[in-house]
């Protein structure tokens, strides 16, 4: 899932004023902060803002999209014509959107960093989406109180683990009253991105919330102790990304934990591989979540079209 290529030649422009020793040296800085998993959001000058865009928007990007895919399979009449970003950033979520939703004409995106509020001006003017020209960009925290409208998305991506523990579910508890039709909260995929997505969909599910996905059900969780559930999505690494990051592989592959949430009931599959599904010579061993709990199922050719179901399929896919 590559970058709209409006988004990726606008910020070319970015990270051509930077010098490439800067940008390897930024882009070490922040990939040493994601790994310590800092709760607080760094304070980035323009080297770093730069190698953040370079290495990690196309990530944040890659899975955006792919999380808001899943939401269309899920929900294939779905119409977002209304945005609201939490914790926006340079505006990724509202680009990942416009492309999958381009009926969507009205976006406001919530931004504490004045400096990423430009930034992110800057990359919407190379847009060819109206929605993201005319974006409603608005300096403030996402404690801070949310507009008193609905919107039909509502997205907080990359913010739960930079707050206190006491902050998230009121946070979360705000943007679901401002969700008319869709919730997406995104974390990374580590055990405390989990853990906070967890704990917050127990409280969602309680406030009335309807499970879209991962889950296959909205009942309690089944995952426990050191465990926890993610996904993986490959991505693409540009010349200037290999560069920044001094990689010689041309993908990456970015581990993220995720919630869609819908005011609506929402018909759920019955079953998500977990983990990546083991082929070996005539069968296939899967790690799955199921309406029933987690099982391990081993699908060999003597069962016919459930071995041809999953045999194309792939960690975080559904399966019959």
């Amino acid at each position: 899932m590559q970058l709209p290529p409006e988004l990726a030649q606008a910020i070319e422009g970015f990270v051509a004023e930077i010098p490439s020793s800067s940008l390897a040296r930024a882009a070490s800085d922040l990939s040493m902060v994601y790994r310590e998993r800092e709760k607080e959001r760094p304070q980035l000058d323009a080297a770093h803002r730069a190698a953040y865009l370079i290495t990690r928007m196309p990530a944040t990007y890659a899975v955006l999209s792919r999380v808001l895919r899943e939401a269309r399979l899920r929900l294939p009449q779905l119409r977002i014509e209304s945005m609201l970003d939490l914790g926006a950033g340079p505006g990724t979520a509202m680009w990942a959107a416009a492309a999958e939703f381009p009926e969507m004409s009205r976006v406001i995106s919530v931004e504490d960093s004045r400096e990423w509020i430009d930034v992110g001006k800057k990359l919407a003017l190379q847009a060819s989406s109206a929605a993201i020209r005319s974006s409603d960009w608005r300096q403030g925290g996402v404690t801070d109180p949310k507009p008193d409208e609905c919107f039909d998305l509502v997205t907080i991506s990359y913010v739960m683990n930079e707050l206190r523990t006491s902050d998230r579910a009121t946070v979360a508890r705000e943007a679901w009253r401002s969700t008319g039709k869709l919730l997406i909260m995104i974390e990374p995929g580590t055990p405390m991105g989990f853990a906070s997505l967890r704990e917050l969909r127990t409280g969602l599910l309680s406030a009335g919330a309807h499970m879209v996905a991962p889950c296959p059900h909205g009942s309690t969780c089944p995952i426990m102790g050191e465990d926890w559930c993610h996904f993986s999505q490959r991505l693409p690494r540009s010349a200037q990304h290999r560069l920044a990051k001094q990689g010689e592989l041309g993908y990456e592959d970015e581990k993220y934990a995720y919630l869609i949430l819908a005011r609506e009931p929402v018909t759920l599959p019955h079953t998500r591989i977990l983990r990546h599904p083991q082929r070996h010579s005539g069968h296939i061993e899967l790690e799955l979540c199921t309406g029933e709990g987690l099982k391990r199922e081993t699908v060999s050719r003597k069962h016919g079209q459930r071995y041809r179901d999953v045999k194309k399929a792939e960690w975080g896919d559904t399966i019959p």
